[in-house]
């Protein structure tokens, strides 16, 4: 007989785990008294016995691993940098490799409003002729 059927056996009263307020105050207390041990942002109780060395490796691995998804996370930014910054025209960039990444922005930044000017010129110049097709413009 398993473990969860020996339990369906039992009277219902035997099964329910009646919660009243001084049980409820006593297990309040003692998760009060157990807190947490916080060193450097690290929870140094998550184990019974601990001793300083445990303690710092703990810490040291936290913060190796930080830095590791951090440093993931620039190359990730620097990589779409680098690849709008060759997506833009020679003209907007001449160098991408030695533009800065402030300057890639900056740079997209006014080439798209550039471009949404040019497309709301475009439709302004399509509702006002329906019948002639507008000159296209070449973007800067």
């Amino acid at each position: 007989m398993s473990v969860s059927e020996r339990r369906a056996s039992y009277p219902l009263h035997q099964r329910l785990k009646v919660y009243n307020p001084e049980s409820m105050a006593r297990r309040l207390n003692r998760e009060k008294t157990q807190s947490k041990l916080v060193v450097n942002g690290v929870n140094i109780l998550n184990k019974s016995c601990l001793d300083k060395d445990i303690i710092l490796d703990r810490i040291k691995q936290r913060r190796e691993t930080h830095n590791r998804v951090e440093r993931r996370r620039r190359d990730m930014l620097n990589g779409l940098i680098n690849q709008l910054a060759h997506v833009m025209p020679n003209e907007i960039i001449d160098d991408p490799e030695k533009c800065n990444r402030a300057q890639v922005l900056r740079h997209a930044i006014s080439y798209i409003q550039s471009i949404q000017n040019e497309n709301k010129t475009l439709r302004e110049q399509l509702q006002a002729n329906p019948s002639t097709p507008p000159s296209p413009k070449q973007h800067p």
